[in-house]
């Protein structure tokens, strides 16, 4: 080990974690945080090849985003954001206004807001009267899209599909698809004729992603949704030099695939690495969203929907869980609905304690559950895994938005995205973003889940005010709870010594300054194991 350090970090604070200690220097060998301690001990320590001076910055552990899809969506990232759209007129003009792809003549979108149709079903309609370009636009649940005819007509799509799971093409009143697709099945159907980003352009489309990701704080995340052309950009786009954080990419478990053999394809696919990704875990997706009428719930949704598991055999769904704990594999499972929560749950609280050590087992989004099954979550030693922002931008605060109206009122005003009771019954609580259904900015995230409503809209009421988290439980959110969802908290998460020197350095104290200006903040820096990777 060479004597000297590889570098000093100082700050006026450097929190240590979240609810730890805060000094004001820290200093890095070999990627790892060796010494702790005020701007006068670092006067005393050996001689570092660089010293970074923050001066009256606050340095925190680097921030983890527990849930994303970077990877899949960042490297085929095309079309327009359409979030920020309040009416079907600005979708409608945002869509023609687009940059014309030069690969191809479709139209692309995403996270449209579904609350944007009012009461009426989202269909088609508002695409009516534009040319004739085929036009695909992904709602912002991530489970549903919309095609307008001229796509519907490419793909041949006539409403009378037959799937293998909870997917659907949903009619209209004159018995003709409406342009509405629900699920993974029936969204294929567009997807595979809108033609793919060539190799180089999907490196550099997840570079540039990657590198804006860092800007706003982040210094890893967890994606859930690799596939084997995931594997080909990373491990091309490390060709090109260092990524600008690490990722741990799991693959989706298949439900409709032989058990024994998607098992054994899933446990192949963990050996797989690079200098700062790896594959780790498995995704399993227990239901659909409440939204669209695809969760699981105990009892059917106002509409009469949200009646069944995406597994069909949910025996099957214990099977697989079991004996990926086994083989000391983590589980993360999209689970929206009461239903689907209680089945992962006792899913795991079934495991014993040598199954449960070999790895962490969490459940993803969870958004309504009954008192009972709080409790039931917290004895079960599950992970959670939510993402705050969904219930700012995407519920309101009168409850008229669509997610509130198909669970009515008790599910939905009672029961609805218990951050705070799940932190308050000792159930470790990661947070993320779900990218792209919401923004990946960690500032904004953290800010909401304080705040209860969006941090950018001081005239919006509250939703869920009594799940509010402190601004300590929100950063920890991002930091040692992420850490452990991952399983990586020996090694990132906190600045202690010896784990990885991941830093984030903000302009402000993301735990005294007010949550609408840490939004606002800047990102001064972020450093993966003390290098530099925004500044």
């Amino acid at each position: 080990m060479s004597a000297e350090l590889d570098a000093i970090f100082l700050a006026d604070k450097i929190h240590i974690t979240a609810h730890g200690p805060t000094v004001n220097a820290l200093a890095v060998r070999d990627g790892k945080v060796v010494r702790i301690g005020s701007r006068e001990d670092a006067a005393q320590w050996e001689s570092a090849a660089q010293t970074h001076d923050f001066g009256a910055a606050t340095m925190t552990p680097g921030l983890i985003d527990a849930h994303s899809h970077a990877v899949s969506a960042g490297a085929n990232r095309r079309g327009v954001d359409l979030s920020r759209c309040r009416n079907l007129d600005e979708v409608r003009q945002a869509l023609v206004d687009q940059p014309q792809d030069v690969d191809s003549e479709w139209r692309l979108g995403w996270s449209l807001d579904p609350n944007l149709f009012g009461s009426a079903p989202p269909s088609n309609g508002f695409l009516h009267g534009t040319d004739d370009r085929p036009t695909y636009v992904k709602m912002a649940d991530g489970h549903s899209a919309i095609a307008n005819s001229t796509a519907l007509a490419l793909a041949g799509v006539s409403g009378q599909e037959v799937f293998t799971s909870y997917s659907c093409v949903v009619l209209g009143s004159d018995g003709e698809p409406n342009g509405l697709l629900l699920e993974d099945e029936a969204l294929e159907l567009i997807r595979k004729h809108i033609p793919p980003l060539s190799a180089a352009q999907q490196v550099a489309c997840l570079g540039a992603l990657l590198l804006a990701m860092a800007s706003t704080g982040l210094t890893t995340l967890s994606l859930l949704d690799l596939n084997l052309s995931s594997l080909d950009t990373l491990a091309a786009l490390e060709v090109e030099g260092e990524l600008p954080m690490r990722l741990r990419c799991s693959p989706v478990f298949d439900p409709g695939a032989d058990t024994s053999t998607e098992l054994d394809r899933v446990t192949d696919l963990q050996t797989r690495s690079g200098r700062l990704w790896r594959v780790e875990g498995v995704k399993l997706v227990l239901d659909g969203t409440i939204d669209n009428g695809t969760a699981w719930l105990e009892h059917p949704d106002t509409c009469g929907d949200s009646t069944q598991s995406l597994w069909l055999d949910p025996e099957q769904f214990r099977v697989v869980v079991l004996e990926l704990a086994n083989r000391g594999i983590a589980t993360a499972t999209h689970a929206i609905g009461d239903a689907a929560i209680r089945e992962v749950v006792s899913t795991i609280a079934a495991m014993t304690k040598a199954q449960r050590a070999r790895a962490p087992h969490r459940v993803e989004h969870i958004e309504t559950m009954p008192d009972d099954l709080v409790e039931a979550f917290a004895r079960s030693g599950a992970i959670a895994s939510m993402q705050p922002t969904h219930s700012t931008l995407y519920v309101w605060p009168d409850h008229q938005d669509e997610w509130s109206r198909r669970l009515g009122p008790t599910r939905s005003r009672v029961n609805g995205f218990r951050f705070r009771d799940l932190q308050d019954a000792g159930v470790t609580v990661a947070l993320g973003s779900d990218w792209p259904v919401a923004p990946y900015d960690p500032r904004g995230v953290i800010a909401d889940a304080q705040l209860r409503r969006p941090h950018d809209r001081a005239d919006t009421g509250q939703t869920f005010p009594r799940q509010a988290l402190t601004a300590a439980m929100a950063l920890e959110g991002y930091t040692t709870s992420a850490a452990t969802a991952l399983g990586w908290q020996d090694h990132i998460g906190s600045l202690e010594v010896g784990m990885d020197a991941d830093v984030t350095v903000f302009d402000c104290d993301p735990l005294s300054e007010a949550a609408e200006s840490f939004a606002a903040s800047a990102v001064i820096a972020t450093s993966i194991g003390g290098r530099l990777i925004w500044h």
